[in-house]
């Protein structure tokens, strides 16, 4: 009988629950944290526009606060999952892709495509379980064809340094 009393208590986190711990983590202290966690739960091509848009909006209230490299992954995942779903958002999300690389004084739109797609190759090859496929994909084979996208971000960059 202990066996079984084991497996009821042991705890088993699904590949999702792994890829945003942080996320969750950070929930039990930032109520909008914890709100993006749960509607990211639910994210799929079903989702409803209001039910994107109010994902957007929880999503938009954490301020992770840490340096250019700690907030670019944390973010790295959060963004690339939704944009996978919602790509009509990336004009409200890019920016925490871009901002961070810029900061690190990689300011040009030829080279942010293939840097932020090293980065994570590289947090793959450390963690495995980095990412979401949704995520690897889109990365892979839809942000590689937003070079608009990309230097609009950076102009706007360029733009919030200059003022």
């Amino acid at each position: 009988m202990r066996i079984f009393d084991w497996i009821k208590i042991k705890k088993t986190e699904t590949k999702f629950e792994k890829i945003f711990a942080d996320l969750k983590k950070m929930g039990e202290i930032v109520p909008s944290a914890k709100k993006t966690y749960e509607l990211l739960k639910e994210l799929n091509f079903k989702t409803t526009e209001s039910q994107a848009e109010f994902l957007i909006s929880e999503f938009n209230k954490i301020k992770y606060a840490s340096n250019t490299n700690s907030y670019f992954y944390f973010y790295f995942p959060i963004v690339t999952y939704i944009l996978y779903y919602k790509p009509k958002f990336e004009k409200e999300i890019l920016k925490y892709l871009i901002g961070p690389n810029f900061a690190n004084g990689d300011t040009e739109m030829k080279n942010l495509i293939p840097l932020i797609q090293g980065a994570m190759e590289y947090e793959l090859s450390e963690n495995k379980e980095y990412l979401t496929k949704e995520s690897k994909e889109w990365i892979m084979n839809e942000f590689p064809k937003m070079e608009n996208e990309v230097e609009r971000e950076v102009q706007k960059c360029w733009k919030e340094l200059n003022e």
